[in-house]
């Protein structure tokens, strides 16, 4: 009997922390892209497609679509969740994270969907800022160390 219940515990254990490793891997792999599908009701591929075809941002798509901000508030989200998984993976340190989530806000404060400031170091990228990791989830940012 004390064996049964020392299986169910471990079972138990085991479950809540793939149940919480699930949920962090899905906030972190989660994408504009699929922000938007998500949004708009559109398929991904739909989504990056437009992209792709008309050169359009994911911003401006989520914009025509009366979504902008929803796609903000999303993408700080899925930003600030990078950003913690940088810090307890040692890769930032707290106040580089709190410096980059700032930066980021102060630029969603001026976003209009357009895309201004792309490639220009928010990428979660080899070239961007900070650690070579940039601000975002882009694969080629160019911006300079800022801290």
């Amino acid at each position: 009997m004390k064996k049964i219940k020392c299986i169910i515990f471990m079972t138990a254990l085991l479950l809540t922390f793939q149940a919480g490793s699930v949920s962090v891997m899905a906030a972190v792999n989660k994408t504009p892209a699929g922000i938007v599908a998500e949004l708009t009701g559109k398929s991904i591929d739909d989504v990056i497609n437009e992209k792709m075809d008309t050169g359009k941002t994911y911003g401006r798509i989520a914009k025509e679509n009366g979504k902008l901000k929803e796609f903000k508030a999303e993408c700080l989200k899925l930003k600030e969740a990078i950003l913690k998984e940088d810090v307890a993976n040692g890769l930032l340190s707290q106040a580089e994270a709190d410096s980059i989530l700032s930066a980021i806000k102060a630029k969603q404060t001026v976003c209009d969907g357009y895309g201004a400031g792309h490639n220009k170091g928010y990428g979660r990228g080899y070239n961007g800022a900070g650690h070579n990791k940039g601000y975002g989830r882009g694969c080629n940012g160019t911006g300079k160390r800022t801290f």
